[in-house]
């Protein structure tokens, strides 16, 4: 049986190199990483929803893959395993099967200027200084009227809960303990919907468990990859 492949997708205002941290870590295990239509360098328009996401994605799996969605790419990630059966198993890093914005968060990014509020907010208290740095420097990585659109689409999704109950593969949740951008009761919300997740708790992370805590992170992906390979294996 040919080994699963990891297929990382980026939350809002985000690009590839939000998975420069573990895949550097994952050696010879393959993976795919694309920047999401309309990010970085890609020139393709920008899709105005969840699900548009989801379906553009869509052509670029041509194998058995494990998908792992970061936040907006976790919404992203439910749509796609809905709709291609090459999506083995599915990891939310960071995510949820809802993502409100508040309007304020809105009103902010459309003046131009990402809130340092918001951007604070999205790391645990002892994230290294170095990585904050280079994080703040990613935020020029896409035009404000990209990243305005990605919470857009995150607002105005409603549709995961209804999709994350009947997707029939394994999913892991992997939530940080100081993540201030997922509700406060996310892990019992997932469970009630899809009450055979998985679900890892990430000490000292914020919303970025793939960049604060890369190390152990890999590590949890790795061992949901192998249970998902033993698992095909065995029931096929």
């Amino acid at each position: 049986m040919k080994p699963l492949t990891f297929f990382f997708i980026h939350g809002a205002g985000g690009t590839i190199s939000k998975w420069r941290k573990v895949t550097e870590r994952l050696g010879d295990i393959p993976f795919e990483v694309h920047n999401l239509p309309g990010h970085d360098h890609d020139k393709r328009a920008v899709p105005s929803t969840i699900e548009e996401f989801a379906s553009m994605l869509n052509s670029e799996i041509r194998e058995d893959v494990i998908v792992v969605g970061h936040s907006m790419g976790g919404l992203i990630g439910i749509e796609l395993a809905a709709i291609n059966e090459k999506v083995k198993g599915l990891v939310l890093a960071n995510s949820h099967y809802e993502l409100p914005v508040h309007p304020k968060i809105l009103e902010q990014l459309s003046t131009g200027v990402f809130p340092d509020s918001l951007f604070y907010a999205s790391y645990g208290k002892s994230t290294d200084k170095q990585l904050l740095y280079e994080e703040k420097e990613e935020l020029h990585k896409n035009p404000m009227r990209v990243t305005i659109n990605d919470f857009e689409c995150c607002a105005k999704y409603k549709n995961g809960e209804k999709v994350l109950k009947i997707l029939n593969i394994p999913v892991l949740a992997v939530i940080g303990e100081e993540d201030k951008l997922l509700p406060p009761n996310a892990k019992e919300q997932l469970m009630k919907v899809k009450p055979d997740i998985q679900i890892k708790k990430m000490k000292g992370s914020g919303h970025y468990s793939m960049l604060e805590k890369s190390e152990k992170f890999t590590e949890i992906i790795l061992e949901f990859r192998d249970a998902v390979q033993n698992c095909e294996a065995s029931c096929h």
